[in-house]
C-alpha cells in the first residue's frame, strides 16, 4: 500500500459535507464515531450496514493517528456523493502518513492506515499551508 499526496483547494464546507472539530485527548476518536454515525444517518440512509461499520472504523483510525502523532487543532470532515463518501482529517504536521509494520505484541499501532486500504479505501494526503488533510475516499456501495 501506498499514500500519495495530492494538491487540491480545501473546502471544509463543500454541499453534503460536514465539517467537525476535534477534541484533544482519547476520547476524540469515540467522538469522531459518533458525529460520523449521526451524519451517515442523515445523508446516506440506505448505506449498508457492513459499509457504515467500514466507515467509522476508518473514521476512528484516522482520527486516532491524528489525535497521537499532532498537535491541535484538528478536524473530521466528512462528504457525501451519489457514488462516493470521503473521510478527511486536517491536522497540524506537514508530515504525510506513512504506512508501517503493524506491531502485534506491544500494541503500539502501525494497522490504521493498512485497515483503511483492506477495507477499501484510497488514502491520500493533501497538503496544507497549516498541515495536511488526509483522506479515505471510499464508494459508497
Amino acid at each position: 500500500m501506498t499514500t500519495t499526496v495530492t494538491r487540491r483547494s480545501a473546502a471544509p464546507d463543500r454541499p453534503g459535507s460536514q465539517c467537525i472539530p476535534l477534541t484533544a485527548g482519547p476520547e476524540a476518536p469515540s467522538r469522531a464515531r459518533r458525529a460520523a454515525s449521526t451524519y451517515l444517518h442523515r445523508t446516506c440512509p440506505s448505506l449498508d450496514p457492513d459499509r457504515f461499520d467500514d466507515v467509522l472504523l476508518i473514521v476512528s483510525e484516522l482520527v486516532t493517528n491524528a489525535v497521537r502523532y499532532t498537535p491541535g487543532p484538528r478536524t473530521l470532515t466528512l462528504t457525501t456523493t451519489t457514488h462516493s463518501l470521503d473521510i478527511a482529517v486536517t491536522d497540524t504536521s506537514c508530515r504525510a502518513p506513512a504506512p508501517r509494520a503493524p506491531d502485534l505484541t506491544d500494541g503500539t499501532g502501525g494497522m490504521g492506515l493498512h485497515i483503511a486500504d483492506d477495507l477499501g479505501a484510497r488514502i491520500f494526503t493533501e497538503p496544507l499551508p497549516d498541515g495536511k488533510c488526509v483522506h479515505a475516499a471510499l464508494d459508497r456501495t
